[in-house]
């Protein structure tokens, strides 16, 4: 995703969005991801049931009996976890939307359904860009890997407004396009880079083959006397 995919124009002329995610922002939206919340939920209390039945199963226990436990167990971590599941889905900020054309620049976090009540542009202290960089090391068949967080600071007591984590964004061509809408307002970006390098896997262990080579003659060694002294006593 490019940096002009996460900053565009907004439903009218006279904002700018910063995108994290592309759904939300209305009742239809905050539905469906109320919804695939709990499908995921579920899902994972499915999968910890059926490894639940699996291992009760293989120590001999029949298997209605070794359904029940895994059952009750994922019904009732689904129930616990599901409502939490699906309000920090809801509550997790979909895009900022920009209104500087105004007289008074403002700006408002919009969640799943309703976007928050604007803010004054100086309620934003600044917007940090931290993007971690695995590269590949020498050799390695794999690209490097890019992460990027994009964090809204807010003033004052506010330590963090907003966080989002775009996929597959250049972090300093999007310092660029902030810098260029958010200059004017007084508002900084920065960015942080932090470069690793992904660790060589050791080699695998390789047979010798002069240790095999090695156990046979051993062998051969030791049945030779032998045989040699079953002839001579033989022949005396």
């Amino acid at each position: 995703m490019t940096a002009g995919d996460l900053v565009r124009p907004g439903p009218d002329g006279d904002t700018t969005d910063l995108v994290f995610r592309e759904t939300g922002g209305s009742r239809g939206h905050a539905v469906l991801i109320a919804l695939a919340s709990l499908v995921r939920v579920l899902i994972l209390f499915a999968c910890v049931g059926v490894v639940i039945t699996i291992f009760v199963a293989f120590f001999g226990v029949d298997f209605p009996s070794a359904l029940i436990v895994p059952s009750l167990v994922a019904a009732a971590g689904s129930l616990i976890a599901a409502p939490f599941a699906v309000a920090g889905a809801l509550r997790r900020v979909r895009r900022v939307r920009f209104a500087l054309a105004q007289d008074l620049p403002r700006f408002r976090l919009i969640r799943a359904s309703r976007p928050d009540p604007w803010m004054p542009i100086t309620d934003l202290a600044r917007i940090d860009l931290v993007e971690s960089i695995v590269e590949p090391y020498e050799g390695d068949p794999l690209p490097a890997t890019r992460t990027l967080m994009v964090a809204l600071i807010g003033a004052g007591d506010v330590a963090e407004l907003a966080c989002g984590h775009p996929r597959h964004t250049d972090g300093r061509q999007l310092k660029e396009v902030l810098d260029a809408l958010l200059s004017e307002a007084g508002v900084p970006v920065q960015l942080q880079t932090q470069r690793t390098r992904r660790p060589k896997p050791p080699p695998k262990p390789r047979r010798s083959g002069s240790a095999h080579a090695a156990v046979i003659g051993n062998t051969g060694s030791s049945g030779s006397p032998g045989s040699g002294s079953g002839i001579g006593s033989g022949g005396f």
